[in-house]
């Protein structure tokens, strides 16, 4: 699957790569970054959700199920061809997420 990415010129792509190392990227769009690259790969984002919560622990949960909507959002439809259910929220609190802290993340991220 060819990105934007690789569509530039040589000269564009280094461009990119540069300010990639200069600009300072916000914690959650690099997290919806990984949600992205990971649905590309035919990983379901909701699986995604529940393996990061186990991993880190639930004090991040709020960050990456806002992370993990967003990304959600911009491959919903591939997410459906893939045969994902999209039940982030539901994910989030089987890894061990707060339930409190999953609805205002889900009400946050709508």
């Amino acid at each position: 699957m060819a990105h934007e990415f690789d569509t530039l010129p040589p000269f564009g792509r280094r461009l990119v790569v540069l300010a990639a190392f200069i600009l300072p990227v916000p914690a959650g769009a690099a997290l919806v970054g990984d949600f992205l690259v990971a649905a590309d790969r035919g990983e379901c984002i909701e699986g995604v959700t529940f393996r990061l919560i186990h991993e880190r622990g639930p004090g991040d949960a709020a960050r990456i199920v806002e992370a993990a909507l967003e990304a959600h959002g911009q491959r919903q439809q591939q997410q459906r061809l893939l045969g994902c259910a999209g039940n982030i929220a539901a994910q989030a609190i089987a890894a061990g997420a707060d339930p409190d802290q999953v609805l205002e993340a889900t009400a946050a991220g709508l």
